[in-house]
């Protein structure tokens, strides 16, 4: 989920107080998305007033914007400095921190922001989506919380906090937020995504369908959105489309390797023996050999060559890894030992 940079609060606070002519003409200029029109003036404010922190965390915010994450930090240390209970640029150098693989120093400068301004809802959502990239679910859950909170019509705050109530298991919390995140902004292809997938992990088939081709009407040219669809198609043994999104994907994204696994798949059940075995080889190579995710296509591959125990042994696996296959799986298990005993 994409960070919260203050964009708008900060354009808020120069709007009509009577600021240079530079740092408003770049700030307009910013806000219409001319960057390097923008920077011209920040750089222009600065020259004129070096104790202006607002212009540095203008030009931060761009030079953040387009990746250059060290200059950004340097403009938002020159901000902090000139200013120390500066909330946003602690905010806004906070997600640098992250970007650049600094959790603690990230949560520290949250938390900095959130002491400065309490009712700083970006500042609670970016802290959890820290929380939530170091393994600390249930703390990334109280910040979307809170964030949500003091932002009712936070719709990547209700989209985040589903996503950590799926990892401890609670689907339907997390649908429940999903709904509202699409209530507010109804056009985010992965906000369908994620809600199709967790209506797959409870069997609403048709639900689960819906979602997925919503999210690609929104989305048409992201591969995995195929991907997804492909594999719920393949649940309800509608392998002929299951084929032809799993193409589609591969189309889109030749380096996607689940394309390849879930058309193997399909092609199996159709018959087309040498279509799968090549599709789950391939799958295998893309995802990798020493990969959980490839021990399904690697079983498929030792199935289609006549190794029976070799299948069982990856598929057995493979429900260790993912308990969620494990109904599907369970009756290839079952067709390979079927085919042990009949080779016996």
């Amino acid at each position: 989920m994409k960070r919260t940079l203050s964009l708008f609060a900060l354009s808020m606070l120069t709007a009509g107080q009577g600021f240079c002519g530079y740092l408003e003409d770049g700030n307009a200029q910013l806000a219409k998305g001319d960057f390097d029109e923008a920077v011209v003036n920040f750089n222009k404010a600065i020259a004129q007033d070096q104790n202006d922190c607002r212009a540095y965390v203008f030009r931060g915010y761009i030079r953040q914007t387009k990746g250059n994450l060290d200059d950004a930090l340097a403009d938002y240390n020159k901000a902090i400095e000139i200013n120390p209970r500066y909330q946003l640029a602690y905010n806004n150098r906070g997600n640098v921190k992250s970007s650049k693989h600094d959790p603690a120093g990230a949560l520290a400068d949250f938390t900095m922001a959130i002491q400065l301004k309490p009712d700083y809802a970006e500042a609670y959502f970016n802290r959890g989506l820290t929380k939530a990239n170091t393994g600390d679910t249930d703390g990334a859950i109280i910040d979307y919380s809170k964030a949500i909170e003091l932002n009712p019509g936070f719709a990547g705050a209700y989209y985040s906090r589903a996503i950590m109530k799926k990892k401890k298991g609670g689907l339907d919390g997390a649908i429940l937020d999903l709904n509202r995140s699409i209530a507010i902004k109804g056009n985010d292809a992965f906000v369908y995504n994620s809600r199709a997938r967790i209506k797959l992990a409870k069997g609403d088939f048709a639900g689960s369908l819906e979602d997925f081709s919503e999210a690609i009407k929104l989305n048409p040219n992201f591969a995995p959105l195929y991907n997804d669809r492909a594999w719920c198609e393949f649940l309800t043994k509608d392998f002929d489309n299951a084929i032809k999104d799993g193409t589609h994907g591969i189309q889109l994204d030749p380096k996607d390797g689940y394309g390849y696994s879930t058309r193997g798949w399909a092609r199996q059940e159709k018959g087309d023996m040498a279509g799968a075995l090549t599709d789950c080889k391939m799958a295998v190579e893309l995802i990798g050999t020493n990969s959980p995710a490839s021990l399904g296509d690697q079983g498929m591959v030792d199935f289609i060559n006549g190794d029976f125990k070799g299948a069982i042994t990856l598929w057995e696996k493979t429900v260790q890894h993912d308990a969620s296959e494990k109904e599907v799986i369970a009756t290839w298990i079952e067709k390979a030992k079927a085919r042990q005993n009949i080779s016996k």
